[in-house]
């Protein structure tokens, strides 16, 4: 690979960084995963959804489950289509808003970079793209993409019913071709 020109040799890094994954862990200490949705639970896994913790990591640091949790935010969004007012509706608001707060955050920082070459998007768009994929990522089209060589392509259930009926009637016309006796030798 070539270097630049003003490539210096390597050297040691000023300061290394090591990780410690033990340095803060401390064990829950419960039998099973929380249940019971209160304000106060509700809060603390929604500051972790706006900080960036993603629904499965913010749940277990909290206690619960990300099952759990989505059933929370079913059964809130169906109080709030009946127009009740309870926990599960306030949680549901909350969520929402931590979520679309931590969304605001990665777009304000993707705008304030668009010039800088040494800022690196494409986790920022990967990022926005696992926390909204509705909205942030492009629809898949028909045409072959450079991943796939163009091997798969999207087909109507009729297209592939008669593909598969013309291939089976080619393989079986191959197939009596290989039974038949051969000719017989011309005598001479």
């Amino acid at each position: 690979m070539a270097r630049h020109r003003d490539h210096q040799p390597e050297r040691e890094p000023e300061e290394l960084v090591s990780l410690d994954p033990l340095l803060n862990y401390r064990p829950l200490g419960k039998p099973g995963p929380v249940t019971t949705l209160t304000p106060q639970l509700g809060a603390q896994l929604c500051r972790r959804i706006a900080a960036g913790d993603t629904l499965r990591d913010a749940a277990a640091a909290v206690g619960t489950t990300d099952t759990v949790v989505q059933g929370w935010r079913t059964r809130g969004t169906e109080s709030v289509e009946r127009g009740k007012e309870d926990v599960y509706t306030a949680f549901v608001m909350e969520y929402d808003a931590a979520a679309a707060h931590f969304r605001r955050v990665l777009q304000e920082a993707a705008m304030e970079n668009i010039g800088n070459r040494a800022f690196n998007d494409k986790w920022v768009r990967w990022r926005l793209a696992t926390s909204d994929p509705k909205n942030f990522t492009l629809p898949r089209t028909a045409g072959p993409t450079s991943s796939d060589g163009g091997a798969f392509e999207l087909v109507t259930p009729d297209e592939a019913q008669k593909t598969l009926a013309e291939r089976l009637a080619r393989f079986l016309t191959n197939e009596d071709k290989k039974l038949e006796p051969p000719p017989p030798a011309p005598e001479e």
